[in-house]
């Protein structure tokens, strides 16, 4: 049975953290660095362990790590804060939002944390129909809408995964290459907890008999807004609160 390493214990996440709710209080938090969603196969069995893999030097719970490590799904979940306007029509229609629309954004070094997809840990290949594995977004819940999307140079930009599944190319579904190691662009509509279950389907074909293989994992994502945009908000709320005190309270 796979064993995880325990999430780290120390370390503080500033106020993103505090104030975000519906976080175990048990779950690691991943702030930056490198880490992908990805399985692990050993073979001979039916089933995907899926696991969160971070890399050395990636950011948790306020440490930077020395070494990677990973992590069952459940232990651990992203938290971004950077926004950016969405500049892509097939972006903001898998949203159901305008272009331009500022949402939060994750996926590279620029809107940490930098998360992406691994197939590193399944063996090789040769030992898979088609050289492949199909990756497939079955759930989601949050406050707003999901899109991952991939920009390719001078060639344009293809929504993979989205909460909705008709402005993607192949309905949620992703045909990934065995070994591969893919980074895309995360896009949230609003702020708060969102979780996405992904789907691992493929045949082994490295033993003596075809065997189908499938496994899946439900993934955390806090998107919070920066240090800067809470405090505003906390302005704003004690400024309201100031005002109905001003407003209910019965002059003496």
């Amino acid at each position: 049975m796979k064993k995880y390493k325990l999430p780290l214990l120390s370390g503080l996440v500033g106020a993103g953290m505090i104030l975000s709710a519906g976080v175990s209080q048990a779950q690691a938090i991943y702030t930056s660095g490198h880490g992908d969603l990805g399985v692990e196969y050993t073979p001979g069995e039916a089933e995907f362990v899926a696991h969160w893999h971070i890399g050395s030097g990636a950011v948790v719970d306020g440490v930077p790590l020395t070494e990677e490590q990973e992590f069952a799904p459940e232990a651990l979940a992203a938290q971004l804060g950077t926004q950016a306007a969405v500049s892509s029509s097939a972006v903001a229609s898998a949203l159901g939002v305008s272009t331009g629309t500022m949402v939060f954004r994750t996926g590279n070094a620029a809107y940490p944390p930098n998360v992406g997809f691994g197939l590193e840990e399944v063996g090789s290949d040769s030992e898979w129909l088609d050289g492949s594995i199909t990756l497939t977004l079955t759930g989601w819940t949050g406050p707003g809408s999901i899109a991952v999307s991939q920009t390719i140079a001078n060639v344009g930009t293809f929504v993979w995964f989205s909460s909705d599944a008709s402005k993607t190319q192949n309905s949620n579904a992703w045909d990934f290459g065995v070994g591969g190691h893919q980074h895309l662009d995360w896009w949230f509509s609003e702020a708060g907890n969102y979780s996405v279950t992904f789907t691992w389907t493929g045949t082994y074909i490295g033993g003596e008999s075809p065997v189908a293989v499938s496994g899946s994992g439900a993934y955390e994502f806090q998107a919070v807004p920066e240090p800067g945009t809470w405090a505003l908000l906390g302005v704003a709320l004690l400024i309201g609160m100031a005002v109905y005190r001003r407003r209910v309270l019965p002059v003496s």
